[in-house]
Parts: structure tokens; sequence; C-alpha cells
């Protein structure tokens, strides 16, 4: 929403930027692949996602964390299952956007977490949301993990049970910006990621932010208020190498990325933003 609210502002036209914004509804693998592209100049990306693109040799950088909640996560099974309950979900088959992206790991991480075997977990890749409709409805997955306030809508319906709830270990969502832009925009880059975070706290301290958003995005108002009491945004730009260091751990013990991932190889030049 702060980003919306920024596009709409006219605020960057003023400084000589014409923004653009795209959504990119198959998830935070498609974001990586678009900045390394070249695609796109910068990108909100689930932190696990970007310290995996970079690790795999996406050409961008992380240079601020957006929020600095985690996300809650459903644990999502088709309402017509006979599955009631987390318990009744170990060893079948998983709906997930992409090998990597967040829905595989999750799962991973909820396994590991109770207990469960995670060597022959079975995965279906059905690219978004869409696909796992598609695939609950005709079968071919039994389990699927998806931001809950994104698929309460589907719960609502009956469309979707949600048999459970994963918090992630570390704060979610990272800005990144593609190498590109930053060698050849690298002042267009810098003015929108400050801009962006003056109309964050804007939004933060508005009356009404309910509104706005139940509005924008078609929600429930108080779906909106159970959502804003578990969204914390960043203040200002900054980075948080101990809670980039938990998302390389966890991610580490999982074999989802390189053994000797450092900090230092995710981050961009966040004191340029500071000046």
């Amino acid at each position: 929403m702060p980003w919306q609210l920024l596009l709409a502002s006219g605020i960057l036209e003023k400084s000589g930027i014409t923004p653009s914004w795209t959504d990119y509804h198959g998830g935070t693998g498609l974001l990586a692949q678009a900045l390394h592209d070249g695609d796109l100049d910068i990108g909100i990306l689930l932190t696990e996602g970007a310290v995996q693109g970079i690790d795999k040799g996406k050409a961008f950088k992380i240079f601020s964390f957006y929020v600095d909640s985690s996300l809650t996560w459903g644990i999502h099974v088709p309402a017509t299952s006979d599955f009631k309950n987390v318990a009744d979900i170990e060893g079948k088959r998983y709906a997930i956007s992409r090998f990597g992206s967040g829905s595989h790991l999750m799962a991973i991480i909820d396994a590991k977490a109770r207990g469960w075997s995670t060597e022959d977990m079975k995965f279906e890749v059905i690219d978004n949301l869409a696909g796992a409709r598609e695939s609950f409805k005709y079968g071919d997955s039994d389990v699927f993990f998806w931001e809950k306030f994104t698929t309460k809508s589907l719960v609502d319906s009956g469309e979707f049970r949600r048999v459970g709830e994963r918090k992630t270990p570390f704060s979610c969502f990272v800005i990144c910006v593609s190498d590109k832009a930053f060698q050849e925009k690298k002042e267009a880059v810098l003015t929108t990621i400050n801009a962006l975070f003056q109309q964050v706290n804007q939004f933060i301290a508005s009356a009404d932010k309910v509104k706005l958003i139940s509005d924008f995005y078609n929600l429930k108002s108080e779906d909106v208020e159970a959502w804003l009491k578990d969204v914390s945004w960043a203040p200002r730009p900054h980075l948080n190498p101990a809670m980039l260091q938990t998302t390389i751990d966890t991610l580490g013990v999982l074999n989802l990325v390189s053994e000797h991932l450092k900090v230092e190889q995710l981050v961009g030049s966040i004191e340029e933003l500071e000046k």
C-alpha cells in the first residue's frame, strides 16, 4: 500500500522519475529473475527468496528491509478433503509455486519443526495461487502454504480449509535493487527508496489506513485490522545483519543455500541511502 500511495502521489515525477509498477503473481522466483534480467530496477522480495536468488548468482542486492515483522503463512487443504488438522498432512503432497519459493521453503520449515521427515517430501509445482486452486480441484496436491490473508476469501467461501499457521523465523520482506539499475540509475533508485520510506511513515500515522487497504484490495475491514496487528513496516532504510544471518542459517540447515554464503555477499550500500 505505501508503494501504491507513492506512485499515485506524483512525488517521483517531480524528481524526474517515471515509475511503473508490475505485479508478479508467480512470486519471488520470477521477481528475482526479472531483477537479474534488467526487467525490474527495484523489487520487493521475500527475504528467503532474495537470499537464495543472490546465492545462485542473480544480479541484484538487498538494500533494506521493507517489513520488520514475520509473515504468517496459512497451511491450507481442500475444504472437501478429509484433512481436519495439521497432523493429517504428514507425508502428503505439497503444492508449491516453484522450488526454492516461499511456499516450498515454509513447507520444509514446518515439517522440520514438527519432527517429520523432510527427505521424501512430495511437491507439485503450481506456479501461483490460481494454480494451487486448480491443483486442489483436480486432486493433484493436498497441502498449500500461502500468506493467510491473501487466501482468507477462499477459506471463507469454503474452497480452502486452513488447518494451521507457520510464521517465518525472520523478517519477511526486503527491498532489492538490480546491479544494473544501481550502476546506471543510482540517483533515481536512491530518491525512490527514500521517498518510499517517507510514504511509509505517513501511512503508518494515517487514521485512514484500514479503509485505504480495504478499499484498494477489496478486503473486509476486520480482516485488515487483524492483519495490521501482525505487520511492522521498517520506518527507514536499514539492514539487519543478524536477521540476514538467521535467514542464511535457516536456509543452510535445509541445504537451500551454499555452505559458505556470507551476509556481505547479499547487501548493497545502504550508506548511499543514508547520505
